[in-house]
């Protein structure tokens, strides 16, 4: 496409420089042989004027020879004005090519404004959803550090390594007597006082650790001076592998809640007027030891078992009231129970009978408490400080005596302490004169 403009601007430029030089001698000649020759043929005119001299013959050469620079400079012309287009075309071009490149960096510049005031929007609104985010967040760890500060528990939170991450002010001011700066940061047994391992070999935290699911354990310890039993539960917390990475810690005070438990037991298994256990606890305590007499390869015992009947009981409450055979009652128990050791068992098994079992022991120490029994008694009857309504009150006791050799029943043994007991009853009041009760049941 370039060649062929090149050539046409060559060609038309030179045919014209050619036509305007061969034009000019001619219309020099036809203008001249007009004026002047007109009485002449052309032909003739040619013959006689143009060509009659060397002077005319040069002078048409000359016009002839300026036919071939004019049509030499026609292609000069030609090649300049083709030179002229094509650059002119170039630059046609690249005007074309620029104003694209404008018009589309005016769409870009415009798009990039117009993205930028959209980002700009969009960064506020989420810059304001996350300051709104920020400030609910705050509130809600404000709201729960408050919560957590005062539940009347210790809250605490511990790394793999034992230590202390977190923990509630309420818990390290009532639970360990301390300020968050000397536990924060430190092991727990370190706060603790242990040394070298945790607190406590069945620590909850570690086991929580190691078997990845709820421990608890339980302590007493002391605290501002006072005994407290503590529970902890220790919940592990994992990571999205599965991994315990920390432990959560709540520890709280359950010194109340074990005395009332206690005290239920105890309720459970102590008669509510003398505070020795009642035929319940017997019974469970006759159960147990039957099953070691059974289990265990060494036989067990021996035991003796005193049976003990107040003498009289219904005389006194028909005479008195009920209130005096609730003296008589009490004070029995209280000989009962100041008189024997820690791990013998004083039982009320009726309105005036009792067991006590002495385990470990013979025949001799058992004559020997009765002995002691009896004569405590006696001073009781000649000591006592009661209103003048009750002071003919007297503390009466029968006893009977059995042991339990090496794994003999010990229900056979009560039963035969029993009977021996309705003997020594028998024989007081035929002593005394009176009606004998029925035997007791076998």
């Amino acid at each position: 496409m370039t060649s062929l403009v090149k050539t046409s601007e060559k060609l038309k430029y030179g045919v014209t420089g050619a036509l305007v030089g061969a034009t000019a001698p001619l219309m020099y000649t036809l203008v001249d042989f007009n004026l002047f020759h007109g009485d002449k043929t052309f032909s003739a005119y040619l013959r006689d004027v143009v060509l009659s001299s060397p002077e005319n013959i040069i002078t048409h050469v000359f016009i002839a020879g300026s036919i071939f620079v004019v049509g030499a400079v026609g292609v000069l012309v030609g090649k300049l004005r083709e030179d002229d287009v094509m650059h002119q075309s170039e630059i046609l071009a690249k005007n074309l090519e620029l104003e694209r490149s404008q018009a589309e960096l005016k769409d870009l510049t415009e798009n990039l404004e117009k993205k930028v005031v959209e980002g700009r929007e969009e960064l506020v609104e989420s810059s304001r959803k996350l300051k709104e985010a920020n400030a609910k967040l705050l509130r809600q760890i404000e709201i729960q550090r408050k919560i957590a500060g005062n539940v009347p528990s210790l809250l605490a939170l511990l790394d793999a390594n034992m230590t202390y991450v977190e923990m509630n002010e309420y818990g390290a001011r009532q639970f360990l007597g301390k300020p968050l700066v000397d536990i924060l940061g430190h092991k727990c047994y370190e706060v603790l006082g242990g040394k070298d391992d945790v607190c406590i070999e069945d620590c909850a935290a570690r086991k929580a650790f190691q078997t990845g699911k709820e421990a608890t354990h339980s302590r007493t310890t002391e605290i501002k001076g006072r005994t407290v039993v503590t529970e902890n539960k220790s919940i592990p917390v994992k990571n999205a592998e599965g991994v315990v990475t920390h432990v959560l810690q709540i520890v709280t005070d359950a010194t109340a809640r074990r005395k009332e438990e206690d005290e239920l037991k105890r309720r459970a298994n102590r008669d509510a007027l003398t505070g020795v256990y009642n035929k319940h606890y017997l019974n469970l305590y006759l159960e147990n030891e039957e099953k070691k007499n059974i289990n265990d390869k060494r036989k067990r015992g021996p035991y003796t078992i005193i049976y003990a009947d107040l003498d009289n009981l219904k005389d006194a409450n028909d005479t008195y009231g009920h209130e005096a055979g609730d003296i008589l009652l009490k004070k029995m128990s209280q000989i009962f129970q100041d008189n024997t050791r820690h791990e013998d068992i004083i039982a009320r098994v009726g309105g005036d009978e009792f067991v006590i079992i002495l385990p470990h022991s013979g025949p001799e120490e058992g004559e020997v408490l009765i002995s002691r029994f009896k004569r405590q008694a006696d001073e009781w009857n000649e000591t006592k400080d009661l209103s003048e309504n009750l002071l003919g009150l007297n503390l009466s006791v029968s006893y009977g005596l059995g042991t339990s050799i090496y794994g003999t029943d010990l229900y056979t043994t009560i039963k035969k302490a029993d009977s021996f007991m309705y003997r020594a009853k028998k024989d007081k009041k035929a002593v005394a004169g009176q009606p004998a009760d029925a035997p007791p049941a076998p």
